[in-house]
């Protein structure tokens, strides 16, 4: 059982993470809404072409998916924010900013990342917890998205045998869908099946097939949640280079005074961008280096000196 140290006194935003959590999943979903209602339309869905069709029920699923982590995710970490001390949400900040990544979500992390490291103790286990509630994600966001993508893919009149006939492209990249998508759930069935019992932690740490297992399971899914932060990362990076052939590409548009307003607007555009990525591969860099430290969960023994200090903080 966590002990409260704050006093009624937090200084942990943890109004202003839990407003995050609640903004970023109504985005997730007003994208969801929007991409739906874009690819409903005959250029599209109602194209008839397979390769269309396979292509916008693929989107939708993946965005399907996402919705459905950030709804869990948010519950997770207001959740533990709402039933722990400050020093347990600063210990654990990293494990947190992993669940709290999605469709750009970037407020969270960021405020997870950049607080203070202060020592404490800490009853998570980082790896119990990321294998627990990654592999629930995994679990039913994959059952989610294979039935969202075959359902949206046959109802647009393409069979299950063309879905899966890799003789044709679109066939190709529905059978690859589907293929990792069952391996995505059998690991979500894997993490959450190991790590669904209150005293995961324990068994861990035995030294028999079951122990050996969970440890092995554990840095799967770490290895997950980090080649996910690499993803986006290198995302990150691709919508830079892409910003910067369209700010050039805008500057050659125009001539005379507007090609001088058309440089101003290009560079500053740039400027804006590089700032932004720079901020994100900082932050999600951190987060890696943060989940793979073996200081993620860092352990002391005395806390006098910290509870006297914020007693006579409250008293003046």
């Amino acid at each position: 059982m966590a002990i409260n140290r704050n006093y009624g006194r937090s200084y942990i935003p943890r109004g202003f993470i839990k407003f995050a959590q609640i903004l970023g999943t109504a985005v997730t979903a007003l994208i969801l809404i929007m991409t739906i209602y874009f690819f409903s339309s005959s250029d599209f869905l109602g194209s008839g072409d397979p390769n269309t069709v396979t292509f916008s029920s693929l989107i939708i699923g993946i965005e399907i998916y996402f919705l459905w982590k950030s709804i869990y995710s948010a519950y997770v970490i207001i959740s533990y924010l709402n039933s722990v001390s400050d020093e347990e949400v600063i210990a654990n900040r990293y494990i947190l900013a992993i669940l709290s990544v999605g469709v750009g979500g970037l407020i969270t992390p960021f405020i997870l990342t950049s607080l203070p490291n202060i020592e404490t103790q800490s009853s998570m286990n980082p790896r119990a917890f990321l294998a627990k509630h990654l592999g629930l994600t995994m679990l039913i966001g994959f059952t989610l998205f294979l039935v969202s993508f075959v359902w949206i893919t046959l109802s647009s009149g393409i069979t299950f045998n063309e879905l899966i006939d890799t003789s044709t492209d679109f066939g190709l990249i529905g059978f690859l869908s589907l293929t990792l998508s069952i391996v995505g759930w059998l690991i979500g069935v894997l993490g959450f099946g190991l790590f669904s019992r209150s005293n995961s932690s324990d068994l861990m740490k035995e030294k028999n097939l079951q122990g050996y297992m969970m440890q092995i399971v554990g840095v799967i899914f770490t290895i997950i949640a980090t080649l996910e932060l690499v993803f986006l990362i290198i995302m990150a990076i691709f919508r830079l280079i892409g910003v910067i052939f369209q700010s050039f590409s805008y500057m050659n548009r125009y001539d005379g005074f507007l090609k001088v307003f058309a440089i101003f607007l290009a560079f500053s555009r740039i400027g804006l961008e590089i700032w932004y990525v720079t901020w994100v591969v900082s932050m999600y860099s951190k987060i890696i280096s943060g989940l793979w430290s073996k200081e993620q969960v860092i352990k002391i023994n005395n806390f006098e000196k910290v509870d006297e200090a914020r007693v006579q903080e409250q008293k003046a």
